[in-house]
């Protein structure tokens, strides 16, 4: 449920709150998508669609099962909205890519950008440049061992299924008259993780302007929502607000209860002391109005002077606790203000279901001790 002291910083840390989880639920279908992705290449290549070695690719195949259990557990029962989540399933995304790529080799290159490209939903530069990093380890070793072990890329001339062993053999027997650089490691560094390192960084470069104009747009979206759903004067819910959550989300409540709240003499007030007197009657209700308040009720101003606070799930005591208590503050504000400083009150219980019984329930019960409170 959302927070009755409704600013702006709230609405936009509920916003990025809601982009993280909805990221991070993305990232964990990622892993699912991978692991498709390699039991079609698996069946392909038992089938013999593949001229590929059956060992590697079923060898890789049961390594991303493996490692496709702790995204599984996350999404099945894990917090989406912890903290850190994001850097431990990029962590986990750019190990699935190394390992498909030190066995598939060249079929799976471009694997390497996959990360990245999640690590964008994230909107923080940061987010980017830390899978830029983990990619470039996971470069580095799966590098090295897909020029040993991976699928060579020979075989694509050859039409093989060999590993690079099997060709390195070969040259250093003199089978095949190709020249052979003596230092491997030299070939892996300055042929392979050097370009990929170069070719990442101009990824990760263009995705910090794209994550630049995804923050703006978060920012936008929660300044458009929170001045939609929010009556600026007092920092409370409006009546637009109010009209939505009677439709979509109160008839789903076990029980509601609803207080609505009246602030008396507002005419005489603005007549008499002028209309910034009157504003600050307003504020003041809506500022006691909050201060007691908790998260399992929301303020809504559904008039000039008219609030409703509608509980989810009160106890029978809650409401007139409330009320009382309001009614002291008031009082005790009344006592420093030049105005007559006065609400009057009405409540009713119902079920969410019948929401709109319970709102002309309540009402009524405000408008009877308002006449009552006259007639004294």
């Amino acid at each position: 449920m959302m927070k009755n002291r409704n600013d702006f910083k709230t609405q936009y840390e509920q916003e990025i709150l809601y982009q993280e989880v909805s990221a991070n639920r993305n990232t964990l279908k990622g892993f699912l998508w991978f692991l498709i992705a390699v039991a079609l290449i698996w069946f392909l290549t038992m089938i013999n669609f593949f001229e590929v070695d059956k060992t590697l690719v079923s060898f890789a195949f049961q390594a991303n099962i493996v490692l496709f259990f702790p995204p599984l557990f996350i999404y099945l029962k894990g917090d989406l909205s912890k903290t850190g989540l994001k850097y431990f399933l990029l962590l986990m995304l750019s190990v699935v890519s190394a390992v498909i790529i030190s066995i598939l080799s060249y079929h799976a290159v471009l694997l390497y950008v996959f990360p990245l490209l999640f690590a964008v939903q994230y909107r923080e530069k940061r987010v980017v440049w830390y899978a830029y990093t983990i990619n470039l380890i996971t470069v580095t070793l799966s590098s090295i061992i897909s020029f040993y072990y991976g699928i060579c890329d020979l075989n694509i001339l050859l039409q093989s299924r060999h590993v690079r062993n099997w060709y390195l053999e070969l040259i250093t027997e003199d089978v095949f008259h190709i020249p052979f650089n003596e230092n491997p490691m030299f070939v892996i560094i300055v042929f392979m993780i050097f370009p990929r390192a170069i070719i990442l960084l101009v990824f990760t470069i263009l995705m910090q302007y794209n994550v630049t104009n995804n923050a703006r747009d978060v920012q936008r979206i929660a300044q458009l929502t929170y001045y939609k759903n929010t009556d600026t004067n007092t920092n409370v819910y409006n009546k637009n607000k109010y009209s939505e959550m009677l439709t979509t989300y109160y008839p789903s409540i076990d029980t509601v209860g609803i207080i609505f709240w009246d602030l008396n003499e507002l005419k005489k007030i603005n007549d008499k002391f002028g209309h910034a007197m009157g504003d600050r009657a307003i504020e003041n209700l809506s500022s006691v109005l909050n201060s007691v308040a908790t998260d399992s009720c929301n303020i809504y101003r559904v008039g000039g002077d008219e609030f409703v606070t509608i509980m989810d799930n009160p106890s029978e005591e809650q409401p007139s606790d409330m009320i009382t208590t309001v009614m002291k503050k008031i009082n005790d504000l009344a006592e420093n203000e030049p105005y007559p400083f006065s609400v009057a009150a009405g409540y009713a219980f119902g079920n969410g279901k019948d929401i709109l019984e319970v709102v002309k329930k309540a009402d009524a019960d405000m408008y009877r001790n308002k006449k009552l409170s006259k007639e004294k």
